[in-house]
């Protein structure tokens, strides 16, 4: 079905005319290139024109106005409103899947049960909470005055709500060296010192949120893969398939953003705005934290924390994951990388069996080019808020007592020799 066949449908014209009210609509060419700004569709004769001129998709702001047609430069008077919509950003399709069912879950959490959700017609989703259910004033602050810097603020704090949820739930279908083959992303990419970042798999896009950008209209085709922007219900995600947005089987009946209750999103703004003033103040601890515990020397091998010395006899399972926490560990440690190369070749020949030679020379290429980073954090059992298994996973969580006052083991050496500096002088007290 191709693009004038599948608008001629006038249930498909209503549903755009529906969701076009009061916003800006632009049309997509098939090159990517958009039609004249601003623009809206008002009559059904208005999208069979965008059409007739070779249109294939339409996409409307999230931002709502008195006035589309009247916006030029100075436009802040004219907006009325915005909805609140996250973009999922990502290559594979069942990633996406993933990720709008945990975040759908944390709206609910937060008491939003009036949200939408569509798929795209690509790879990814698109989340959206309407204006109607904002306050819509904020400490004495109209709400629409405060875009795009509230609703920034709120997908950054949803964003590192469901960090660990998502990254569960990804572990839960996939190991991160699949992850890795499956998107030809280097292991070190994906892993962090909080052990797997879901959003290098999947990215809350903060560009859609910014002044008169515009997103992908629903039930509008997507002219890349010809297929619709299909509105689904929050409870059928991971049951939703791409092949039920082909074109000549959609039936326009769920809405997108027509749905809330007044105040209904006032639990999660505040807790954003919590989240954001504190997060503030950690970040400046942290910076603290990290220039105490910086190494001004190489550390002793002897000092290394349980994980890493049991690391380095050797592995059976998860050799792939020790080459790039020992390559991390071992370069935030100030080691060299000729110190780090020949430890990790003499460690590989203890491996059963041991990795291609191939492999780790293009690990340490690669990390090599890159700025150190600490390895993976500890995991929940040894610290709350750690990493969910990932030393664990492969048997060198053995924690001793200096553990339970770390959140890295990057961090080990530091309190480990501080408190052998400190033994003499407890024994002398006593």
């Amino acid at each position: 079905m191709d693009a004038r066949e599948y608008y001629s449908r006038q249930d498909i014209v209503q549903k755009l005319l529906e969701l076009g009210k009061s916003r800006e609509v632009v049309g997509v060419f098939k090159d990517g290139s958009y039609s004249k700004r601003p623009n809206t569709i008002v009559y059904p004769a208005d999208v069979e024109a965008m059409v007739r001129t070779g249109i294939v998709e339409f996409h409307n702001s999230i931002e709502l106005w008195s006035n589309p047609l009247q916006i030029k430069s100075n436009y802040e008077d004219l907006r009325v409103g915005w909805d609140m919509v996250l973009d999922l950003d990502c290559d594979k399709f069942e990633h996406g899947r993933i990720a709008a069912k945990v975040l759908s879950d944390a709206l609910k959490k937060h008491g939003i049960n009036n949200f939408s959700i569509k798929y795209s017609g690509g790879t990814g989703f698109h989340l959206g909470i309407p204006w109607g259910s904002m306050p819509k004033q904020i400490n004495y602050k109209k709400t629409e005055k405060m875009f795009p810097d509230l609703p920034r603020k709120i997908a950054a704090y949803l964003r590192e709500h469901i960090r660990q949820d998502f990254a569960k739930a990804l572990f839960s279908k996939f190991s991160p060296e699949k992850l890795s083959e499956e998107l030809n992303i280097p292991l070190g990419e994906i892993m962090t010192d909080k052990g797997l970042d879901p959003f290098k798999i999947v990215e809350i896009d903060p560009i859609l949120i910014s002044p008169r950008h515009l997103f992908r209209m629903p039930y509008s085709l997507n002219r890349n893969t010809s297929l619709v922007s299909l509105p689904i219900k929050p409870e059928n995600i991971l049951e939703f398939e791409r092949e039920q947005a082909k074109p000549e089987q959609v039936k326009p009946v769920l809405g997108f953003l027509d749905k809330y209750e007044e105040g209904e999103c006032e639990l999660l703004i505040g807790e954003a705005l919590d989240w954001w003033n504190k997060h503030k103040k950690e970040e400046k601890k942290k910076e603290f934290i990290r220039e105490r515990i910086d190494q001004k020397e190489a550390v002793n091998p002897e000092n290394f924390p349980p994980c890493i010395k049991l690391i380095s006899q050797g592995l059976k399972d998860g050799r792939k994951r020790a080459v790039f926490i020992l390559m991390n560990y071992l370069a935030s440690s100030k080691w060299t990388w000729e110190r780090i190369e020949q430890y990790i070749v003499e460690w590989n020949k203890k491996n059963q069996p041991p990795l291609p030679d191939s492999y780790i020379r293009s690990q340490i290429k690669y990390n090599n080019s890159k700025d150190p980073k600490p390895p993976p954090n500890c995991p929940e059992t040894v610290k709350p808020g750690g990493s969910k298994g990932y030393y664990e996973s492969f048997g060198v969580c053995q924690p001793d007592e200096t553990c339970s006052a770390i959140k890295n083991p990057l961090s080990y050496a530091f309190f480990a020799t501080s408190a052998n500096k400190e033994a003499p002088k407890t024994q002398k007290a006593k």
